[in-house]
């Protein structure tokens, strides 16, 4: 969590009502990692009606990752600030400190697991295949892979009644069944890019250590050039590289990321627009709002009053 988040969602300092909502209701339905036990928690979404009347606010989870599967569509979802429609079946990953909210349809059918991201990182660790995509958002609609969401699908349903049991084998069974869900997920994000060009090995390597190092530097640095030479290539090299994999260029993958923290701020925190715009680096508050107009239309100050008036505005 970027830190002014994370003091901010710890502390006891006053927080604007819809801020003070949204984390108390994140906490009373999902708590937080410590509090979670075992490895997977399984909720059908109808059984959360009661909590959320089919809408869940957008919030975020620290050190938890969720995975949504739903059946039918007409869901109307919002990740990382950005809308999302969701008109079939489909399979949502979501990792920790991706800001989601959700409007269901009445007797939407589907389920939601939740894992400890320390569990992720455990079970993925040096598979190469799955680490590549388990940090970032994915979405698996059944029109891209038909067959490996119909899987997941019934996984899921696997999971849900293994999750009810008791007994001493019922943790070993969850994480089995884990496991093969990240299996079809995999296949089907494979399968959703099989009409695309496929990437070559050295440049998915670069790019997974390009955005290594963009979530341990951002801080630190922004310029190309320099996360090149901490990958001991040519800024071109590593331009051209990271373009041919996700078709954005490596300054624009830097701006995004800026701007996702700054919107995270924006939305999470009480901070003024100006301590926002030193927290970042920006040298002047005045330079941050261009940046910001720039990137998304809006300035910082119009972004933050949109995002807290939401429920009124039915995000």
């Amino acid at each position: 969590m970027h830190r002014a988040d994370k003091d901010y969602h710890n502390s006891n300092q006053t927080r604007p009502p819809m801020i003070t909502s949204l984390l108390d209701r994140y906490r009373f339905v999902m708590g937080d990692a410590s509090a979670h036990v075992g490895l997977v928690n399984c909720e059908n979404i109808s059984d959360r009606r009661h909590i959320h009347g089919w809408r869940v606010e957008p919030h975020f989870h620290e050190g938890l990752t969720q995975v949504f599967v739903f059946r039918g569509g007409g869901i109307e979802a919002r990740i990382d600030f950005e809308p999302l429609a969701l008109d079939e079946d489909a399979v949502l990953w979501l990792p920790p400190l991706v800001s989601h909210g959700f409007d269901y349809p009445e007797d939407t059918e589907g389920w939601v697991l939740t894992i400890p991201s320390a569990d992720v990182a455990r079970l993925t660790a040096g598979r190469s295949w799955l680490e590549r995509w388990v940090h970032g958002a994915q979405v698996l609609r059944a029109s891209q892979a038909a067959d490996e969401v119909r899987a997941a699908t019934s996984i899921t349903r696997q999971i849900s009644i293994e999750h009810a049991r008791s007994g001493e084998d019922r943790p070993l069974v969850l994480e089995s069944l884990f496991l093969l869900l990240l299996v079809r997920i995999n296949r089907g994000l494979d399968a959703a890019a099989s009409d695309l060009e496929r990437r070559p090995d050295r440049r998915q390597s670069l790019m997974n250590r390009f955005v290594a190092l963009l979530d341990s530097h951002l801080d630190e640095t922004r310029s190309v050039s320099d996360y090149a030479d901490m990958l001991s290539v040519t800024p071109t090299h590593l331009s051209r590289s990271v373009k041919a994999v996700c078709g954005r260029t490596s300054g624009e993958i830097i701006h995004d990321r800026i701007m996702l923290k700054a919107k995270r701020a924006l939305v999470f925190t009480d901070k003024s627009v100006a301590e926002i715009a030193y927290d970042l680096q920006f040298s002047t508050p005045s330079y941050f709002t261009r940046f910001f107009v720039q990137q998304s239309g809006e300035t910082p100050r119009a972004f933050r009053d949109r995002m807290r008036n939401a429920p009124a505005d039915g995000m």
